[in-house]
């Protein structure tokens, strides 16, 4: 008779043959292990996220940042685009305060009064000015550089020769520019800037062109050297700073743009000096003599009078080595961060330029350019952001 296998027992949980343990751990462990690609995958979809949050906030971190290192002075140019006008610090400016800017009629001496005057103004010029000439300015010939000391005009014409009104604020301004006029430090160098700026004689000079050749002259040949007038202009220009600090703050016309010409000296004295080398005439008198006045503008680019739009320049070698004398200034570490006027008009005025006469006529960007140099504080901001970004990305990767 057959008999049976014996049936199969429960294995015992201490035996040894309980494999089903190791199997379950190692069912556990494969789990483990397809989690790790999935980690990963979590980990660079949180990087993503906050990629995409930062590298926004980083790129208007640095706009922002940007704009801030942007000099004030853009905003100055649009503030004061208009011809210089004293607003009643200058009698009879109206007649010749735009400097041939315009097609008017030639301009007229001011009436020979002495109320507002300061001490040393009347002195000069009231009983003397300027023969004018017969022939109407574009009808005269431009006399070339004189090769000789040429019979300069007595008294030579001095900025301030005018009658204008005292609107100071403070004592200790209106002393300063009563000394400052006085002085021979000052009127020794026959600033062309201020020349232009204030100068009631010189403006009228600009009808005889022989006369004004005399006075282009005078100022570019002085007694005293180009090296210690430029060391006397900064130096009134430090002293200004100081005895005029509230008209400054309050922005006081007279005090502001007197700035601005004692700090242009250098430069303004370098273009007035230009020679024109096809005709060894001054570039400044061809440009008073012109017919057209867009020339004369690029002459007071650095007084902040910037070329008009609807200028038609004659596009001339002159002018174009008058921007080139622009360039240079603006880019000098030194000298082009004191030229505020220049900095506002340059651009614009370069811009228009390149419009009219071609590309290589005047260098664009250059004030942009030199404002990244002067400016490192704002870009060292930018970096600090840009590095703490980083670490936080790192941080939470």
């Amino acid at each position: 008779m057959f008999t049976p296998p014996p049936s199969p027992q429960p294995i015992p949980s201490g035996s040894k043959n309980s494999g089903r343990r190791p199997s379950v751990d190692e069912s556990m462990e494969e789990p483990r292990s397809f989690l790790l690609p999935s980690d990963t995958k979590l980990r660079t979809g949180r990087r993503f996220r906050w990629a995409v949050i930062l590298v926004p906030l980083i790129v208007m971190v640095f706009t922002v940042s940007a704009g801030f290192a942007a000099p004030p002075v853009i905003q100055e140019s649009t503030a004061t685009s208009s011809p210089i006008s004293w607003h009643g610090l200058i009698s009879e400016a109206s007649k010749w305060r735009v400097h041939k800017r315009h097609p008017l009629p030639e301009p007229q001496p001011p009436e020979n009064t002495d109320t507002g005057s300061l001490p040393s103004q009347t002195t000069s010029a009231t009983n003397t000015s300027p023969s004018t000439s017969p022939l109407p300015t574009s009808d005269q010939t431009v006399p070339t550089i004189p090769s000789s000391p040429p019979a300069l005009p007595t008294p030579f014409p001095q900025p301030f020769d005018g009658v204008f009104a005292q609107n100071f604020s403070s004592a200790s301004c209106q002393t300063f520019f009563s000394n400052m006029t006085a002085s021979a430090p000052f009127r020794q160098c026959r600033p062309f800037s201020l020349l232009s700026l204030s100068s009631t004689d010189f403006i009228n000079a600009q009808t005889n062109l022989t006369l004004m050749n005399s006075i282009v002259w005078g100022t570019c040949n002085t007694n005293v050297g180009t090296d210690q007038c430029s060391a006397n202009m900064a130096w009134f220009a430090s002293e200004l700073k100081i005895a005029c600090s509230d008209e400054l703050e309050a922005l006081n016309t007279m005090a502001v743009e007197v700035l601005m010409a004692l700090q242009a000296f250098d430069v303004m004295h370098d273009v007035a000096c230009l020679p024109d080398p096809t005709t060894n005439t001054y570039c400044f008198l061809n440009a008073v003599r012109n017919k057209n006045p867009s020339d004369l503008y690029y002459y007071q680019l650095p007084l902040n009078i910037p070329l008009p739009k609807k200028s038609t320049p004659t596009c001339s070698a002159c002018s174009k080595s008058v921007m080139g004398l622009y360039a240079s200034a603006l880019k000098d570490p030194i000298e082009g961060p004191l030229l505020t006027g220049l900095k506002a008009t340059y651009e614009p005025s370069a811009e228009l330029s390149v419009q009219l006469c071609g590309a290589g006529f005047a260098q664009t960007q250059i004030v942009s350019g030199a404002m990244s140099l002067f400016n490192r504080p704002p870009a060292l901001f930018t970096g600090s952001v840009l590095i703490f970004a980083w670490i936080m990305l790192a941080q939470i990767s």
